[in-house]
């Protein structure tokens, strides 16, 4: 039977993740001390150190969350429509970023980890390379279109994130799947 987690202990991972990402958007991950998430959640440090071993081991958790739900959507994407229409995982993309959208402001702020984003980009790459082979797209110069398609479209996220979020999810999936098919059209 799974066990239920305290209330209490929800409470305090949210003020926490709450705390860090306020935080990040302010000053780099070397500089929030435990003493300053503590105090922000109300909590006090031992609380704090019975969830996590210091700021790092906070942020890598978030982030290894972030990667988890990443890798099951484009998963389920692909396992639902292997064809190159982007718009059903970019629909399902925006969205998650849509409810995550204070965690996302602080991770790809320009207090954020890079080396997550890169992390992230190659997940991308090697699920676009599936893809790619498995519609028979020639291969020349894929490395050079997979990279152009994951970093604007993580300018997109980027300039959503800038933005406050104006437009809906599906806007901003319609807009990214029709730049991407728009240049796809090169390699058919």
């Amino acid at each position: 039977m799974e066990k239920k987690t305290d209330r209490r202990v929800l409470r305090t991972r949210k003020m926490l993740l709450e705390g860090l990402t306020d935080l990040l958007k302010e000053k780099d991950i070397k500089d929030i001390s435990v003493k300053e998430l503590a105090d922000y959640a109300d909590i006090n440090r031992c609380t704090f150190y019975l969830h996590y071993k210091d700021v790092y081991d906070m942020l890598e958790k978030i982030e290894t969350e972030l990667v988890d739900d990443f890798n099951t959507m484009l998963d389920s994407c692909i396992e639902t429509s292997p064809d190159p229409d982007p718009y059903p995982f970019m629909c399902t993309f925006f969205s998650y970023a849509n409810e995550h959208q204070e965690t996302l402001s602080a991770l790809l702020g320009q207090h954020g980890n890079l080396a997550f984003v890169n992390y992230m980009k190659g997940i991308v790459q090697k699920r676009m390379h599936f893809i790619w082979t498995k519609n028979a797209y020639r291969t020349d110069n894929f490395e050079y279109y997979s990279a152009f398609i994951i970093s604007g479209c993580l300018g997109l996220v980027q300039k959503w994130v800038q933005n406050g979020f104006k437009e809906s999810p599906e806007q901003m999936a319609e807009l990214a799947a029709k730049m991407i098919l728009q240049g796809i059209q090169v390699f058919s």
